[in-house]
């Protein structure tokens, strides 16, 4: 299964929750166990309407269910590297507050007025 991009449909509108949606992954990919158990093996995430990815289970049912496009399978090693929905500024990269970058604005503005 790892690897694999597989083009199967769920029908989320008949399944009642996060742990039947995982029991129905489990069995359509005979992995019975692996997606529900105490020691994860996998994570499973999703696509959204406007393309971020998120984990399955983070949002309230029937929210998922109007969200989500796309359901994707990983492993915990892969599910970690991916890239996080909040960017965070690079190395050695200065954070200015939202006030601060205000009055760097402001002063660069009278700045150029006085030339």
């Amino acid at each position: 299964m790892q690897g694999m991009a597989v083009g199967r449909a769920v029908d989320l509108t008949r399944l009642y929750g996060y742990d039947a949606l995982l029991q129905k992954l489990e069995e359509m990919f005979d992995i019975e166990g692996e997606l529900s158990s105490v020691v994860k093996k996998w994570e499973v995430v999703y696509t959204d309407d406007e393309d971020d990815m998120m984990m399955v289970g983070d949002d309230p049912w029937h929210e998922f269910c109007s969200m989500a496009r796309k359901i994707y399978i990983y492993t915990c090693e892969e599910a970690k590297r991916l890239t996080p929905r909040v960017k965070l500024p690079a190395v050695g990269e200065v954070i200015r507050s939202k006030k601060a970058a205000a009055d760097a604005d402001a002063t660069g503005n009278n700045q150029e007025d006085q030339t």
